[in-house]
């Protein structure tokens, strides 16, 4: 492992040595080489490698014959900045692999010089298909991240899905313990769609809403609150474990107003792990989690008057709300345990190391 809060303690010797790396790191090929050598591993499973980790690994783990499994957390693969998003729009330009828009339109913290790396980084290792020829599984949270790396032709034998999960369930929820507020958990920046949710409870005064989280538009939320006079929005700040969990408990419904490709939503989960039903846009992965009408309802993203209606529906029938919730419960225990989910992961690693194994008897044979 290595966090990128490294990079800010670096001098300028070690920041010129760092672009350089991102694109190939030598250091990380001979580490991971010295690893293999003392610890023999079966297979690699791979994370995040940008920037300071960088594709060397792929490549070192390959010479070394070891399979490679790749989670996919978001977009990167496709997209430099992560979530095909852009000026407040979904945005693909870099889908099929020209990431010089991600420099043009400085995709990445705003920057032209960090932007450039990423471009150049992806643009390389897109081109000599590294990342579709030495990666071996690619594991995906749902079938619409699965369809986009098709589009941009990664080889579809190669991408398994598999959805996130609950590492443990709570105990059966109270479902009469609901107060009158909504719920929103998450990262508080612009694709996540808070401005839309502000609309929406604009237009009606039945019920509250929490925002729970942190980020860089909290400011400009507070004072869009304050300006438009909106009485009915708290924010809580960050909040995580238990006390999370009896929010979404308590809460009527989560709101997850996403404008962005949401590959998969860990807080529309954790609220069906508590019994508590989900509005969320009809966006990315979101519309494979929520099924529309039973643990919850679906909005046209940026569609504030949709949700608004959404939400009113939902309010005034408490019954719904109930019944959404328990079904809600059952989806969560049905698919989302960790059992089933180590049983899967064991089946894609098993996959993995047969097919290296019967590729090196192929290769032995001729």
């Amino acid at each position: 492992t290595m966090h990128n809060n490294d990079i800010k303690r670096y001098n300028f010797l070690q920041k010129i040595i760092f672009f350089v790396e991102t694109v190939y790191s030598h250091r990380t090929f001979k580490e991971i080489n010295k690893l293999i050598g003392e610890q023999r591993p079966d297979i690699a499973h791979i994370h995040n490698v940008f920037p300071l980790i960088s594709p060397s690994v792929y490549y070192c783990l390959k010479w070394r014959k070891i399979p490679i499994v790749q989670s996919v957390h978001n977009y990167r693969f496709l997209c430099p900045n992560g979530l095909f998003y852009r000026n407040n729009t979904v945005c693909e330009k870099c889908r099929t692999g020209n990431t010089f828009h991600c420099f043009f339109y400085k995709c990445y913290k705003d920057s032209f010089i960090l932007s450039g790396l990423y471009a150049l980084t992806f643009w390389l290792h897109r081109k000599i298909r590294t990342f579709q020829r030495v990666i071996d599984r690619f594991i995906v949270v749902s079938h619409f991240v699965k369809d986009k790396f098709i589009e941009a032709r990664f080889p579809e034998e190669k991408i398994e899905i598999k959805g996130n999960f609950l590492s443990q369930m709570e105990k059966d929820p109270d479902y009469n313990n609901k107060e009158n507020y909504a719920v929103f958990i998450g990262r508080i920046s612009e694709e996540k769609g808070l401005m839309i949710l502000l609309r929406a409870f604009q237009k009606t005064n039945k019920i509250k809403l929490k925002i729970a989280g942190k980020g860089h538009l909290e400011d400009e939320l507070r004072k869009h609150v304050f300006k438009n006079n909106i009485s009915c929005v708290e924010f809580l700040g960050y909040v995580s474990g238990k006390k999370k969990l009896e929010i979404l408990q308590k809460a009527r419904f989560s709101i997850v107003p996403s404008e962005c490709y949401e590959t998969f939503s860990m807080s529309a989960l954790e609220s069906f792990s508590v019994g508590t039903p989900v509005i969320a846009s009809r966006i990315g992965g979101l519309a494979e989690l929520v099924e529309d009408g039973k643990n919850g309802f679906l909005f046209e993203p940026g569609n504030a008057h949709d949700l608004t209606e959404k939400i009113e529906y939902l309010h005034k029938d408490p019954n719904k709300i109930l019944e959404m919730g328990k079904y809600a419960r059952k989806c969560a225990e049905k698919k989302y345990i960790s059992e089933k989910h180590y049983s899967r992961l064991i089946a894609i690693y098993k996959k993995a190391i047969d097919q290296k194994r019967d590729l090196q008897n192929n290769e032995k044979d001729y």
